[in-house]
């Protein structure tokens, strides 16, 4: 097996939060070596049988060759948070992503941004402001970083756009089973 699979093995286990998940990499230095684990020896290691559980279990060990091949069809690259591309205002808040799965151009990553959010029902004005704030700011260079949500997002995404700036996608999306549910 690849490192990237290990990587997407990682990404899918559920309900282990990113700070989790890095001290564990701390602990293992790599998803190769985490995957070696029995879960006696986790949890000898001092790992929560719960956590145990849902490292060492086959759901989540299964079909990575389909991931692997999903993102190859769709262009879509790895990024872990070892990785030198990793943006390093992200990997220095809280609680990073251990993993970012990008679609595009990682370049964008590295240039100056802002992030933009908001309320998903918002009012028109709050809408117009969004795009305003947005369509300015990426005429002045500065790429436009929300969450592809209805509303605030959507607009902040809109405006950028309009003025032919750069914009970035932020999603969540977990993968149970098979089936991808997003979730923003």
């Amino acid at each position: 097996m690849e490192d990237i699979e290990y990587w997407i093995w990682l990404s899918r286990i559920e309900d282990l939060t990113p700070k989790f998940l890095i001290n564990l990499l701390e602990k293992y230095k790599t998803p190769n070596n985490i995957w070696k684990k029995t879960k006696e020896e986790l949890i000898n290691d001092g790992i929560k049988e719960e956590y145990a559980n849902r490292i060492t279990d086959i759901k989540y060990r299964a079909n990575l060759d389909k991931y692997k091949k999903y993102m190859q069809k769709n262009n879509i690259d790895i990024l872990s948070i070892y990785d030198k591309e990793y943006p390093s205002k992200l990997k220095n808040i809280y609680d990073p992503p251990v993993v970012l799965y990008i679609r595009g151009n990682k370049e964008i990553l590295k240039e100056k941004s802002i992030a933009i959010v908001g309320c998903r029902l918002c009012t028109k004005y709050g809408e117009n402001i969004a795009k305003k704030i947005a369509y300015n700011l990426s005429l002045n260079n500065i790429n436009i970083i929300s969450g592809l949500a209805r509303g605030i997002d959507t607009c902040s995404h809109i405006g950028c756009l309009n003025a032919k700036g750069k914009t970035v996608a932020v999603v969540r999306v977990w993968i149970r089973y098979g089936v991808s549910k997003r979730k923003c």
